[in-house]
Parts: structure tokens; sequence; C-alpha cells
């Protein structure tokens, strides 16, 4: 049987651009961000509702939209990406919908916590962008994609924006949340492709008795060379290092001289852009994840009870909740698109 899942709606008005309905003030101590508006022929936006991060809550929602079309039925291509995210968030990520498991909706729908913190729901569904960068001074990130390369989109196309904010232990939201987008259309008719990299270490246990363990995954690009353009990571607070490395695939261990990005900071990972890394066909990429064990801020008792494993050890498993889970996610853009890519 499937589960149910909470599904609202948010108003979108079309002028050839999406754009939800955004009738809620913010608080009056919090200046908002202001993204620019898009005509159809600079590309097209979203912006979520504003909304409430009850205390000690965490809030994920799930934004279903369709790319409008903007071009005589023909397919788009974007360059540039802004967002602006309200302070308090813990992710925000974009990814193209495929197959659909417990999770979907239709242009406007929002699905609300439930099925929307279910990873598995979106095993399959590529990345388009992400960022975790909410920061009061300074909530945009504004990415310019390599000269000549683009992202490309389809009329109708499905979306899905996941949007994170926690107001618990480890995180707070000061105000209220909010996020908006805007892709902007690029130049050029027939640009080189941009390819994304969305891949998870799920065999992860921070323990008391193992209290710094470090895990690593790898990836493949199996032909061709490809450029990574850019590169973010994420995990919880109990994280001290994530580092992503150029590898051969023969190697077990990383190589310090191969390393291309490096975060120290789990609420506010840097995003590197301007790269231009080659992985030569057949090889790829290994990234390693370094944890420090904290005791949990609900008890053992709960972290034992999310733990599938005999041996219960007060461990940090992986998930989405940032005072009981952890992640280790690594997000790569690079060029030109591949579907040879596999990840262990």
């Amino acid at each position: 049987m499937k589960r149910a899942m909470r599904k609202d709606r948010f108003v979108l008005w079309l002028p050839l651009v999406l754009l939800p309905a955004c009738s809620e003030e913010q608080d009056e101590e919090f200046r908002d961000w202001n993204l620019e508006d898009l005509g159809a022929e600079r590309g097209f936006v979203f912006r979520t509702p504003v909304f409430e991060v009850p205390t000690g809550e965490e809030v994920q929602n799930c934004y279903f939209i369709e790319v409008p079309d903007l071009n005589a039925g023909s397919d788009i291509f974007v360059n540039r990406v802004v967002t602006a995210i309200n302070p308090g968030s813990h992710h925000m990520n974009v990814f193209r919908v495929m197959t659909v498991v417990g999770l979907d909706g239709k242009h406007g729908d929002v699905v609300r916590g439930g099925e929307c913190f279910r990873s598995s729901n979106w095993a399959d569904w590529p990345l388009v962008a992400n960022s975790q960068n909410s920061a009061e001074e300074n909530p945009y990130t504004d990415w310019t994609l390599p000269q000549g390369v683009a992202q490309r989109f389809s009329p109708g196309e499905k979306l899905m924006v996941q949007v994170h904010y926690v107001n618990a232990t480890t995180q707070k939201t000061p105000f209220k949340g909010r996020v908006g987008i805007n892709f902007y259309r690029s130049p050029i008719a027939s640009p080189i492709e941009l390819g994304t990299l969305f891949a998870t270490q799920q065999s992860i246990r921070i323990c008391q008795s193992n209290p710094n363990p470090t895990f690593s995954g790898t990836c493949n690009f199996a032909a061709g060379e490809v450029h990574v353009a850019a590169a973010s990571a994420h995990f919880h607070s109990r994280g001290r290092a994530f580092k992503i490395y150029t590898w051969d695939r023969q190697s077990l261990e990383p190589k310090e001289e191969n390393k291309f990005y490096e975060s120290t900071s789990w609420d506010d990972p840097p995003m590197a852009t301007g790269l231009d890394v080659r992985l030569q066909g057949g090889g790829g990429i290994m990234w390693t994840c370094t944890y420090r064990w904290s005791p949990p801020p609900l008890g053992c008792d709960v972290l034992d009870s999310l733990d599938t494993a005999p041996d219960k050890d007060c461990c940090y498993t992986f998930g989405p909740k940032v005072d009981t889970n952890e992640h280790c996610n690594v997000f790569l853009y690079y060029w030109p698109k591949t579907q040879d890519v596999s990840c262990n």
C-alpha cells in the first residue's frame, strides 16, 4: 500500500515565468533578499511562499514545477543560476523528476515532510542545482557556468525543488523560511551540455566507541575526458572535514596531491566554482567524510532506535534529520555531460 503524502498547492502565475505567490510578510527585523524578475527572453524564476519554521522542528518541503515553454516548443539552455535563501536553511536542492516511487506532484504542488524526507524517492533524479548558503549578510549564490557550457531544459519538464530548514538544537532558523531561484538563458544556441552528479555514502556509523571515523565513496567516468566545473559537499554537525580528490580507479586511499575540494564547515560549506579539474576516461573522483562523535541532543535511546545494526552503540547513521542522522553527500558539476558514470 502506498504511503499517503501531504500535498498542498502554492499559487503560480505564468507570464512566461514560474512565479509562486508570496503574500506573507517577513519578520520586520530581517532585511529580505531581492532577486530580479525575468522575462521569457531572459529565463524563468521560482519563489517559495514565506513559511514558518517552529521552534524544535525541521521543515522539509518538496515543490514541483514545470519548465515553461520559452522557445516555441524547443529546448532552452541555462548558463547562470542565482539562488537566494533565508537564514536557517539546511539545504536547497533542485532535481529533475525521473522514476516516481513515493514522491510526486503536479505543477504547483508542494509535499511537506513525510515522503519529502525519504531519499530513495529521488535516487535516479539528476541534480540541477544546490546551495546551502543562507547567510543573513549575503544569502545569494551566483554561479555562471564556464564559457560555452549550459544546462538543457525541455518545455514541460518537471523539476522538484527541495527546501530544508532546521530550528532545533544544532541549527536555528532566526526568521521565516523562503527560497528563490533565477535560471538565466544562455545566449549560445548550441552550447556544450553540463553534466551533474549527486552521490551519497550511506554506509556511515559514527559511534560512541569509534568517535572519529572516516568514510569514503567513489565515482568513475567510464569514457572520455570530463572537466569538473564546480563542487560542493554536505554533512551534519558531527562532520569535521569533507574532501574530494581525483581518482585513478585503483588507489584504495586518496592522494593528498589530488585533492581539489575541502570543506571544514558543516553548516556553511563552500561551493567551489571556476574549476577546470580534468578527469581522464576510466578515472573519477574519491571523496572522504571525517566525523567526531558528540552526545546526541535527544539521547542515545533515540539514536539506537534508528540504528538497524544489532550492536547498538549510540551511533549516528545515514538519514535526513540534523539532530539524529548524518550525511556524506557530494555535488559535482562537469562538462561535457555523459551517462557513463557509476558510484560506490
